[in-house]
């Protein structure tokens, strides 16, 4: 004769409890995970327009140091100006002879790109920024 027991109901009950709870923890880590994936994404995204910017100042100071687009000053591109980024804003502030070892050949840019990164949930969270700065100097 075999014994042919099998689980009973509170066994099941305990079992069923501690899976859901397992499932939820997951569920909870799922989350998270998307979270910062998004946010880094955002971030590297905005480093990118950044860099781009940047470099295409660069590559104008090496052509013609007195352009229009040198000058010093600030420019502001809302959300949405930005040709292929949409949910990003960047500011550009370039500075003429900003002092120090730098003489009259010399231009301080200031790059600061803003976003907003989705959240686990779904929504946009508070505005970040990545701020990047370089020195452009006259080769003449």
């Amino acid at each position: 004769m075999r014994d042919e027991r099998g689980f009973t109901l509170g066994e099941v009950l305990v079992a069923t409890l501690v899976l859901s709870i397992g499932l939820v923890a997951l569920f909870a880590g799922f989350q998270y995970a998307t979270s910062g994936v998004e946010t880094g994404k955002g971030e590297t995204t905005a480093i990118l327009l950044a860099e781009g910017r940047l470099e295409h100042l660069k590559a104008l100071a090496l052509v013609h140091w007195t352009s229009a687009t040198l000058t010093a000053g600030t420019i502001t591109e809302a959300y949405g100006a930005i040709a292929g980024a949409p949910l990003y804003r960047r500011v550009t502030a370039i500075t003429a002879n900003p002092g120090g070892t730098c003489t009259a050949s010399c231009k301080l840019v200031q790059m600061t790109v803003f976003y907003r990164p989705v959240t686990a949930r779904g929504q946009l969270d508070q505005e970040r920024r990545v701020d990047v700065t370089t020195t452009l100097a006259s080769r003449r």
